[in-house]
């Protein structure tokens, strides 16, 4: 009698198997990658918009704060379209007291994009004084 011969098609499905769950983790890998990378750039572009917008809110601050010593902060929104921004943006400014009289603590938060997902915010605290007509 001859032995019988062992077909090797469960070997090969194994391997089947086990080569599409690592083709599956490289092009996982890879396609977080370049999200990430995405980010990365979408951040870098946005980061002078940003700047810029604190740089406006500390300047309104400032004149607000000239203008009316207990001036509290405010928040404005800026719509794409009607700004010349690449996205939509708000700026909420927070004003408080800082222990001396002649100082004020600014608080001021910058959210670039709609999509709660995708946006960028930001958060800077300044400590300036007031100008000197101001001081009681």
């Amino acid at each position: 009698m001859k032995p019988r011969s062992c077909k090797p098609s469960g070997f090969v499905s194994v391997f089947v198997l086990v080569a599409m769950v690592a083709a599956v983790l490289i092009a996982t890998a890879s396609l977080m990658r370049v999200a990430s990378h995405s980010r990365h750039s979408a951040t870098d572009l946005s980061r002078p918009q940003m700047d810029l917008l604190f740089e406006a809110a500390i300047e309104l601050a400032k004149s607000r704060l000239a203008a009316q010593p207990e001036y509290d902060g405010e928040s404005w929104q800026l719509v794409k379209a009607d700004s010349g921004l690449r996205q939509a943006a708000k700026a909420i400014i927070k004003v408080e007291p800082d222990g001396d009289p002649k100082l004020r603590k600014l608080e001021i938060i910058v959210e670039l994009g709609d999509d709660s997902v995708a946006m960028l915010r930001d958060q800077r605290t300044w400590t300036i004084s007031l100008p000197a007509s101001e001081i009681n």
